[in-house]
C-alpha cells in the first residue's frame, strides 16, 4: 500500500482502489493512505464536502469503498495567522520547562489547543507552536506537531509539547499505556462523598452532538456498544480538598482521558463543575468551567519527572469567593 506525506496547500489528490482496499470505509482509507494526519481532520475534510468518489461528493465517513474506485481529495488552502490576532490570544501561554526531547507548557483557558478544521480562523496552541518553535512543524501528525493530549478550550493547565518524534512515538504510547500520571483540581456543585471513584463508561451523547454522556459499563455489548452508541471505559478518581457552603474543591485523578471525561463524572454523580454550561450553569464568580490541569508525572528515558502549575487567577478568585462553610 502506497503512504503519502504531508500534501502541498490547494492540491488536488486522485486515488484508484486497490483490489485489497475494496470495502474499506473512505474515512479509513484516507486514513491509511495519509497517516501524517489526524483522523478528524481527513473526516472533517469528508463532512466539508473536500472528496470525491467516482466524481460524486462522498457526503459520510461510513462511505464504502469498491475495487477500482477513483477518489479525489482537495486539500484546503494554507491556514492565515493574522499576527497581532495570534499575540493578543496565546499571550498567556507559558513555557515551565524546556528539555531536548519535550517541553512543558501552560494552557490558558479560552484556547483551543488545535483547530477543528483547516478552514477554521480560531486562533489556537498549535498556532502558538508553530509560530514560536518552527522546527516542530515535522514533530507528529501535520495539523497537531508536537501534541500528543489536549485541554478542553475552556479548561487551564499543563501540557506536554514533544520537540522530537522520537518523544512523539514515546509520550503517545505512555499516554496510551495509562502511564502518565495526571492530577486536576476542580470546584463542583455541592457536597460530594469525601473520596470516590467513577467508573461510567462515556459516549456521544445521541441527542445533542456537542455533548458526551454516561452509561453504565454493564449495559456495554462485546463491540463496547450501548443502544447503537459506541462507548469507551473510563475511570476517575476524587478526594474532596475543602467543602464550602455550596461547593467543594477537589482533587482529581482521571486514569483515562476520554473527551471531557471528569466534567461528564462529575455531573454523573450529581455534582458537576461549577461554570461548565455544556454540562451544568454559567457562574457569576468564573467565566469558563472550574478545571485546572494542575501536575503530570511521567518517566522519559528511565528517569522520572513531575511538572506542576499554580492555580490561575480566575480559579483562585472563584475558590476566594466561594462562601465557607458554617461553623455547627
Amino acid at each position: 500500500m502506497i503512504h503519502y506525506g504531508q500534501i502541498e496547500p490547494n492540491i488536488l489528490c486522485t486515488l484508484v482502489v486497490e483490489q485489497s482496499e475494496a470495502y474499506l470505509r473512505i474515512d479509513r482509507y484516507l486514513a491509511d493512505k495519509f497517516p501524517d494526519y489526524s483522523r478528524s481532520f481527513l473526516k472533517k475534510l469528508i463532512e466539508t464536502s473536500c472528496v470525491k468518489r467516482n466524481g460524486i461528493i462522498a457526503a459520510k465517513p461510513s462511505t464504502p469503498l469498491s475495487y477500482k474506485d477513483i477518489i479525489t481529495i482537495q486539500f484546503p488552502s494554507e491556514r492565515l495567522v493574522e499576527q497581532s490576532a495570534l499575540t493578543n490570544t496565546t499571550m498567556n501561554v507559558s513555557v515551565l520547562a524546556e528539555k531536548d526531547h519535550f517541553m512543558i507548557i501552560y494552557k490558558p483557558a479560552h484556547l483551543l489547543v488545535h483547530a477543528p478544521s483547516k478552514m477554521s480562523p480560531a486562533i489556537t496552541l498549535t498556532d502558538w507552536i508553530l509560530h514560536n518553535y518552527q522546527t516542530l512543524a515535522k514533530v507528529g501528525i501535520i495539523d497537531r506537531p508536537g501534541i500528543v493530549h489536549r485541554l478542553d478550550k475552556e479548561t487551564s493547565g499543563i501540557m506536554i509539547i514533544t520537540r522530537t518524534n522520537y518523544a512523539h512515538s514515546i509520550f503517545s504510547a505512555l499516554f496510551k499505556k495509562r502511564e502518565i500520571h495526571k492530577k486536576y483540581y476542580a470546584v463542583v456543585e455541592g457536597h460530594p462523598e469525601s473520596e470516590g471513584t467513577i467508573t461510567y463508561a462515556i459516549g456521544r451523547d445521541p441527542h445533542n452532538r456537542i455533548k458526551m454522556t454516561y452509561f453504565d459499563e454493564l449495559s456495554m455489548d462485546e463491540n463496547n456498544m450501548i443502544r447503537n452508541i459506541k462507548v469507551r471505559h473510563a475511570t476517575t478518581h476524587y478526594k474532596v480538598i475543602t467543602y464550602f457552603k455550596n461547593a467543594s474543591l477537589i482533587e482529581v485523578k482521571p486514569t483515562t482521558g476520554r473527551t471531557h471525561q471528569i466534567r461528564v463524572h462529575m455531573l454523573s454523580i450529581g455534582h458537576p463543575i461549577i461554570g461548565d454550561q455544556l454540562y451544568g450553569k454559567k457562574s457569576s464568580l468564573i467565566n469558563r468551567q472550574a478545571l485546572h490541569a494542575q501536575e503530570l508525572s511521567f518517566i522519559f528515558d528511565e528517569k522520572p519527572y513531575t511538572f506542576s502549575s499554580n492555580f490561575p487567577e480566575d480559579f483562585q478568585h472563584l475558590i476566594n469567593n466561594l462562601e465557607p462553610l458554617p461553623d455547627n
